[in-house]
């Protein structure tokens, strides 16, 4: 019979069944293996290194966020932009009719500058004037730098529509342009002021609009302050029957500047060469720049 050192037990290489011990080489080549004690408290400077770095994670992810906050707000407030603008808003539909009385009380005093004339005919009204000087358009619209120290803008507040009175005041023409003066009058017994270019369109008897609105000739100017009884004016400019001409208006529909309230109020304008375009209004009763 084959005998096999596997198949004996105890390290019996003489395969008797009682074997009569171990064979030496046995304890030789599969020696009795020891393990390492775990030092005392390795666990729990293994779980406080864990808790250290999870709490700088928390930490860093923190202030990462709010830092990111932070570039947010900042981007927009830079973005943002804000401010006031006392001009004429956009139409509403309470409207007031009135007629054209005759103008009252004492202008207010006129400033020095005064329209050049060349062979007896006035030429157009300059784009710019004394005062402050115009931002820069869009659109169409001026935005103003006012730069005007009238003190009485301080205690006198936004003219309303209903403390006005407007009319048409003389004209002037030259070189084949017509100038018109839009007169507004403070009938109220409290003074305020006007900043600035009205709304303005004309219209046919039955009320409907002739063409389009007015547009703004780009001027400067500064507030204007109304005692009781004061006027202040501003210049119409169109065509002096050159090119198409719309049809002869009966009525003219104003936004003094600022108010979403309009006066409408009898008046002839006829629109030509589709030049119809508007000045800001300055003291007195002859337009900008005064005649």
């Amino acid at each position: 019979m084959t005998v096999f050192p596997d198949d004996h037990r105890d390290g019996d290489l003489g395969g008797r069944p009682g074997g009569e011990g171990a064979d030496p080489l046995e304890q030789l080549l599969r020696p009795q293996v020891e393990f390492l004690a775990v030092p005392a408290g390795a666990f729990e400077q293994i779980r406080r290194r864990a808790a250290r770095r999870r709490r700088v994670r928390a930490a860093v992810g923190g202030g990462t966020a709010v830092a990111v906050a932070a570039g947010a707000l900042y981007l927009a407030g830079s973005l943002s932009s804000g401010g006031t603008d006392e001009e004429v808003g956009p139409p509403a539909s309470h409207v007031r009719t009135t007629s054209a009385p005759a103008t009252t009380g004492t202008p207010d005093p006129q400033p020095s500058t005064t329209r050049p004339t060349t062979g007896g005919q006035s030429s157009p009204p300059p784009a710019g004037g004394p005062g402050p000087t115009a931002g820069p358009t869009k659109g169409g619209t001026v935005t103003p730098t006012p730069t005007g120290t009238d003190t009485g803008t301080a205690s006198s507040p936004m003219c309303t529509a209903d403390q006005l009175t407007p009319s048409l005041g003389g004209s002037d023409a030259g070189a084949g342009n017509l100038y018109r003066y839009l007169v507004v009058t403070n009938h109220s017994a409290t003074a305020c002021h006007l900043t600035g270019y009205p709304g303005l369109s004309v219209l046919d008897a039955n009320g409907r609009q002739i063409g389009r609105p007015a547009t703004r000739e780009p001027s400067s100017y500064q507030p204007v302050v109304l005692q009781p009884g004061a006027s202040a004016s501003d210049t119409i400019h169109t065509a002096n029957q050159m090119g198409t001409c719309l049809p002869e208006s009966a009525k003219l529909r104003i936004y003094p500047p600022g108010s979403r309230a309009s006066l409408v109020f009898a008046g002839q304008i006829t629109i030509c060469n589709d030049e119809f375009a508007i000045t800001p209004f300055a003291p007195g009763t002859t337009g900008n720049p005064p005649s």
